[in-house]
């Protein structure tokens, strides 16, 4: 071994970087703002520096000011002024800055090596977990994916969020102050009063639903389950066609049973309000042509991810999710459906399906918290609907699986009674919110139109019957 091998590589840092940043916060309030705003304290790989931005990002957090007399103040009542250098150190970060300008280069430096340092980390543990040749390969590749995508969203704390930082905005998902974000709310309140109230979450702008479950929201995981042929693709499908061509943000769709371009069409028909079976067979006039290029055309300008990789095992799919957050930021990510998704073994010896998808349920819940995206996850239910008198379906009908229950933050059923009866309520839907974590549950009803597999608000005019069935 060459004395080059022997060598103790020291993880990368930029002692000179990290003077820089810190200089420069001393000096301006600017460089305050951004310095605190693009670092935290575990960025810096020198002691004294994390305990000197410490202070300064505290300084920030107050809306109060950090030169080198009041830094210098902070951390002798802390008695950290000697460890740190005492105020000669300071003084010298801040002669070193000067007015330099470019706080925000040196700031990506500092914050590059500092990922860097996790890279190395993590690299570690992923290969002391390698040597170990665990028995199931698919585990640990998915605990290194998962390893690496958290490096990537920087934004993440690394151990937990103090209250005081998410009240005064820094560790907010909106990096708001909560005070403030309530004062503007009651601001708008004032303004437009509670008929004019505006959901928190991603519109699905079926109107009633949004008020039910306040929109779409991050982190949670929603299951919208039915018998097969209920309708329920379609209306997962109209609401990220909703999310995407109306709200203008990208959504992912896994579709496991229907390939991609069957999907498309689909999506074409119901943008265009052109039947499917007439652009199958071509038995278009001019102006359901007209119709279907302005779909077509408007629909390119917006970001819809559709993979339809039939058979994906969940750890499979947690991978591919993560690529479309990282590649297209993604703010929902629609699974079409459960069932036909396969647990994280490899097929030897497989545990029963229960707790299968118990794994898959609780695996979604974490992706859903991990990404920050709500995530609407379609299912099957059993065929206890079919022999229930009105096919009204409950908890207990979600196949396979228990946990589905409990890990969901919202439980959606679909049911058309047209479907089991032609004259009982033809064209209409009810969306049976029985589990909502956050809010109140009941019955939505909405419009159908099944040549064009779509779902639309239902007027009030059009069912003036007692709708009260509430779980």
């Amino acid at each position: 071994m060459s004395e080059q091998d022997k060598t103790v590589k020291i993880p990368p840092h930029s002692k000179e970087s990290e003077m820089m940043v810190l200089g420069c916060m001393l000096t301006s309030i600017n460089s305050l703002n951004v310095g605190s705003d693009i670092l935290d304290e575990a960025d810096f790989y020198h002691t004294e520096h994390r305990t000197i931005f410490q202070v300064m990002k505290l300084a920030y957090c107050q809306d109060r000011p950090a030169d080198v007399h009041l830094v210098a103040e902070e951390l002798k009542r802390q008695d950290k002024l000697k460890e740190v250098g005492g105020v000669a150190y300071l003084t010298t970060l801040a002669q070193y800055a000067g007015t330099s300008a470019y706080i925000d280069e040196y700031a990506e430096i500092v914050k590059d090596k500092a990922i860097l340092r996790r890279m190395i980390n993590a690299s570690q543990k992923i290969e002391r977990r390698a040597l170990d040749e665990p028995e199931d390969v698919d585990v640990v590749l998915d605990e290194a994916q998962q390893a690496f995508f958290e490096i990537s969203q920087t934004t993440n704390p690394l151990a937990g969020k103090l209250l005081v930082d998410i009240l005064q905005g820094p560790k907010a998902e909106n990096k708001v102050p909560f005070l403030k974000e309530v004062e503007e709310r009651q601001a708008r309140y004032q303004l437009h009063g509670p008929q004019k109230g505006v959901v928190t979450g991603l519109p699905t702008y079926f109107t009633d639903l949004d008020k039910m479950v306040n929109g779409l929201n991050p982190s949670n995981l929603m299951i919208l389950a039915a018998r097969p042929a209920m309708g329920k693709t379609a209306l997962a499908i109209n609401i990220a066609e909703s999310v995407c061509f109306r709200h203008n943000v990208p959504v992912g769709v896994f579709s496991l049973e229907m390939s991609a371009d069957q999907l498309v069409h689909r999506i074409v028909s119901s943008q265009s309000d052109v039947e499917s079976e007439k652009i199958k067979t071509g038995a278009l006039n001019g102006h359901e042509y007209q119709q279907v290029l302005h779909a077509v055309t408007r629909m390119q300008q917006h970001t819809l991810i559709i993979d339809d990789q039939p058979g994906l095992k969940i750890t499979d799919l947690r991978a591919r999710a993560r690529r479309m957050k990282e590649s297209w930021g993604i703010q929902l990510l629609i699974i079409d459906y459960l069932q036909l998704l396969t647990g994280s073994s490899s097929g030897r010896g497989h545990e029963n399906r229960q707790n299968e998808v118990s794994e898959i349920s609780r695996m979604l819940k974490t992706l859903a918290r991990e990404l920050n995206v709500p995530i609407l996850c379609l299912s099957q239910l059993s065929r206890k609907v079919e022999e229930r008198p009105g096919h009204r379906p409950m908890m207990s009908d979600l196949r396979e699986s228990g946990s589905l229950e409990q890990d969901a933050d919202v439980v959606m059923f679909l049911l058309r009674r047209d479907y089991y009866d032609p004259n009982d309520k033809p064209g209409q839907a009810e969306l049976i919110i029985a589990k909502n974590r956050h809010g109140a549950i009941g019955s939505v009803h909405l419009a159908y139109r099944k040549e064009l597999a779509q779902f639309a608000n239902l007027t009030h005019m059009a069912y003036q019957e007692d709708y009260a069935d509430v779980y």
